[in-house]
C-alpha cells in the first residue's frame, strides 16, 4: 500500500468530508475530500489486470473489496478527520466491465474488463448487416442509438459484449449470476448492503432508454433485441440519488459512523471531469491516466457514429456528457517504461515507481519538437474515438540510425497528444463549435512538458489543474457533497485550482502541423496491413 501526501493541512472543525473511492485500471485509491476541494489523505493499492487468450481481459471483484477496506481504513487513520464529520461514502470506478454477482453482491466469477474483445462476434452479430456504414448495419443502428445513444461496438468491448460472451460461452456463469453490476455499483452496493444502479452508471449496456434524464426503468425492447433477461440487472435509482447508510459490519470495518451516507455511484471519466472544475456545458479536459479521453458536459443527448461520439447521462439534473474515450492513454508510456527502459529493474509486485516516470519526462525532454521525424502509433489495444477499429496497433514509425530512446520518449508524448488533436476536432464538429481551451489532469497532468506538448499540438491554452492525479476522486467527493445538498453543482469549480497556464508556442506550429498530418495518414493507410495481422 501507498500512501501520498496531504494537501490540506489538519481539517477544520466545521468542514464537511466524503471517503471517496476510485477503482482505476491500475489501481483502487481510497481519499478523505473536505468541502473545500481539499484531499486531506490518501492511500493505494495495485490492480490486477489478467490478459487471457482471444482477447481476455479479468480482474478480481473480490480483490477490489477487500482494497476497498484497507485503502479506505489508512486513508480514515490518517485523515485525522473527525469520524462525526464523514458525511459520506462515495465511489467511482473504471467503466464498461460486467461484474456478475450473487444474492449477497459476492463475484460468481472475475470481472470481464474493458479491454476484453471476447463479446465482439455477439455484438456484431446484433448490429451487422448489409447494407452498412463502418461495419454496423443501416436498419439495425437507428434503434441503439435513438434510445442509449450508443450502439453495440464491433470490438465487444463495452458491457453489453461481456455479458453476452458470459452468456453465450459461459452460460452456467449466466445462469448463476443474480445480477450484473459496473464497478461503482459493485462496491456501493458491497457498502450499504443492497444492491442497486443508476442510469448513468449501466448505460454501457445498453438496456436504458437514455432519451429521458433519469429513467429507472430498463428498456424491454432493448432487453429483447439482446435477449437478455430483466431479473438479470438491478434495481435503478436517481443519477444523483442516495442509497442508503452504510452496512454496519462495513461502517465498523472504515470506522466510520453508522448512518455515514452512502451515495450512488460514477464513472470516472465524469467524476475527473467535476473534479477538475468543468461543470459548465462545453468546459473540456483532457485526461490521461492508464487511459485516455476528452470530455465535457452538454446540454442534450446526441450521437455522431462517424466519429464514435455520444453524450451519455450525467449527475446532474438533465445534462449529458460526452466521452471521448481513446483508450489506453499512460498505459502506453508504461508499456515504453517497461519494456524499453527498466525491465530488469521492475520490484517485485511489477509497479513503477515514480521516478520511472520522473525520468522517463527528463528523457523526453532532451528530444527537439517533432521528435527527429519519429511518430508513435499509440493504439496499443486498438482504436476507439474518434475512428473505431479493433485491429490497428502501436508502433514507432521513421526510426532512423540517429534515433535515440529520447526521441522515442517524447514521440509516445507527441502520439497520445496527435489522438486528442484528432479527437478535438471530431468534438468541435459535434458541437458546432470552437473549444478555445483544456483542462488538463491525471497522472499524465504532472509533466509540463506534456502539457506544453498538448499546447502547441492543439494551439490552445492548456490549464494544467492542481494536484491533478487526485481529480477524479476529488470529483467524486464533491459529487456526493451535491447530492447531500451540501454545496451547489455551480459551485464546484470554485474549489478547483490551477497550476499553470500554457500557451502555444508558434515556433513549434510548423513541425506539429506536419507531423499530425502524416499521424493521420498512417492510420488510414495502414489499416489493411493490420487487419490481415490481427483479424
Amino acid at each position: 500500500m501507498q500512501s501520498e501526501g496531504a494537501s490540506s493541512s489538519a481539517p477544520e472543525k466545521a468542514a464537511r468530508y466524503v471517503l471517496a473511492f476510485d477503482l482505476g485500471s491500475g489501481s483502487i485509491k481510497a481519499a478523505v475530500v473536505s468541502n473545500a476541494g481539499d484531499v486531506v489523505s490518501v492511500a493505494t493499492e495495485p490492480v490486477t489486470t489478467h490478459l487471457l487468450p482471444n482477447g481476455g481481459a479479468e480482474q478480481d471483484p473480490e480483490s477490489w473489496w477487500q482494497s476497498a477496506l484497507r485503502t479506505g481504513q489508512a486513508a480514515m487513520k490518517r485523515s485525522g478527520a473527525p469520524v462525526e464529520q464523514i458525511v459520506a461514502v462515495c465511489c467511482d470506478s473504471q467503466w464498461s466491465l460486467a461484474v456478475p454477482v450473487d444474492e449477497d453482491c459476492r463475484s460468481v466469477m472475475n470481472a470481464v474488463h474493458w479491454l476484453d474483445t471476447r463479446g465482439g462476434r455477439y455484438n456484431r452479430a446484433l448490429i451487422g448487416g448489409f447494407p452498412s456504414i463502418k461495419g454496423y448495419s443501416l436498419f439495425k443502428i437507428p434503434a441503439w442509438i435513438r434510445l442509449t445513444g450508443l450502439v453495440p461496438s464491433l470490438s465487444g468491448v463495452d458491457s453489453l459484449g461481456h455479458v453476452l460472451f458470459i452468456k453465450n460461452e459461459r452460460p452456467d456463469v449466466y445462469q448463476k449470476t443474480h445480477k450484473f453490476l459496473e464497478p461503482m455499483d459493485f462496491l456501493t452496493s458491497r457498502m450499504a448492503g443492497k444492491i442497486c444502479a443508476t442510469q448513468k452508471t449501466m448505460a454501457p449496456f445498453m438496456i436504458t432508454d437514455n432519451r429521458q434524464w433519469g429513467t429507472r426503468q430498463y428498456c424491454q425492447k432493448l432487453l429483447d433485441k439482446s435477449g437478455l433477461d430483466h431479473a438479470k440487472f438491478p434495481t435503478l435509482i436517481a443519477n444523483n440519488g442516495v442509497v442508503g447508510p452504510l452496512a454496519p459490519d462495513v461502517a465498523e470495518t472504515l470506522g466510520l459512523m453508522p448512518e455515514t451516507t452512502v451515495v450512488a455511484g460514477i464513472a470516472d471519466s465524469n467524476a475527473s471531469l467535476i473534479g477538475s472544475g468543468a461543470v459548465r456545458d462545453f468546459d473540456a479536459i483532457i485526461y490521461i491516466g492508464t487511459s485516455q479521453y476528452l470530455t465535457f458536459h452538454v446540454p442534450y443527448k446526441k450521437t455522431n457514429l462517424l466519429y464514435m461520439m455520444t453524450a451519455l447521462p450525467s449527475p446532474f439534473p438533465s445534462r449529458y456528457y460526452l466521452l471521448g474515450e481513446q483508450g489506453v492513454g499512460g498505459r502506453c508510456l508504461e508499456f515504453f517504461i517497461k519494456e524499453m527502459m527498466v525491465s530488469d529493474d521492475l520490484p517485485e509486485n511489477g509497479c513503477l515507481p515514480a521516478e520511472a516516470y520522473d525520468r522517463f519526462n527528463r528523457m523526453a525532454e532532451n528530444a527537439p519538437a517533432g521528435s527527429g521525424g519519429v511518430i508513435f502509433l499509440p493504439w496499443l489495444n486498438g482504436s476507439i474515438v474518434p475512428d473505431e477499429d479493433a485491429f490497428v496497433r502501436g508502433g514507432f514509425m521513421n526510426i532512423s540510425l540517429s534515433t535515440r530512446r529520447h526521441h522515442m520518449a517524447r514521440a509516445v508524448m507527441e502520439g497520445l497528444a496527435f489522438n486528442n488533436r484528432w479527437t478535438c476536432g471530431c468534438a468541435e464538429k459535434y458541437i458546432g463549435k470552437s473549444i478555445d481551451s483544456f483542462r488538463f489532469s491525471g497522472g499524465g497532468a504532472l509533466s509540463a512538458l506534456w502539457a506544453q506538448i498538448h499546447a502547441d499540438v492543439l494551439n490552445v491554452p492548456i490549464h494544467q489543474v492542481e494536484d491533478p492525479v487526485n481529480a477524479t476522486v476529488r470529483g467524486c467527493a464533491l459529487l456526493a457533497l451535491t447530492a447531500l445538498g451540501e454545496m451547489r453543482p455551480d459551485e464546484i469549480s470554485k474549489t478547483i485550482r490551477i497550476r499553470r497556464v500554457f500557451h502555444p508556442d508558434p515556433s513549434n506550429r510548423a513541425v506539429y502541423d506536419k507531423m499530425y498530418t502524416q499521424y493521420r495518414r498512417l492510420f488510414t493507410r495502414n489499416r489493411g496491413i493490420f487487419s490481415a495481422l490481427n483479424k
